[in-house]
């Protein structure tokens, strides 16, 4: 199986799969406790290459209020690389998505989003 690349694809969709099941089941815990999610949306992720927009992945922000604390959890999952510089930028595909989770929370008194480490909340 030297020239065979079949077992890395199957690796890079697990991984690429693996991270939304994570994003999941924090979203799944979050609801256990009773708490309701009061917005979920998944919007494109779009980058300037000077000659026009390209869309390189999707972001999904999802907002929740627990213990009178509010909580953003934004997942990002970029499927193109950018490549090159100046006006010779074009974008190359990604064997797997580069995935950032990131959480934030705003105190009821504050209108400033803090990052915050996921275990942390949990």
């Amino acid at each position: 199986m030297q020239h065979d690349d079949k077992p890395i694809r199957e690796i890079d969709d697990t991984a690429g799969s693996a991270s939304e099941d994570r994003f999941e089941e924090i979203l799944n815990r979050v609801e256990a406790s009773g708490t309701e999610i009061t917005r979920d949306e998944t919007s494109p992720i779009y980058v300037d290459l000077g000659r026009g927009e390209v869309e390189i992945g999707e972001q999904r922000i999802v907002e929740f209020n627990m213990n009178r604390i509010d909580f953003q959890i934004i997942r990002k999952a970029k499927t193109v690389r950018i490549v090159g510089n100046g006006n010779n930028k074009g974008f190359e595909p990604l064997p797997r998505p580069m995935v950032d989770i990131q959480l934030k929370r705003k105190p009821d008194t504050s209108s400033q989003w803090v990052i915050m480490d996921l275990d942390d909340m949990l």
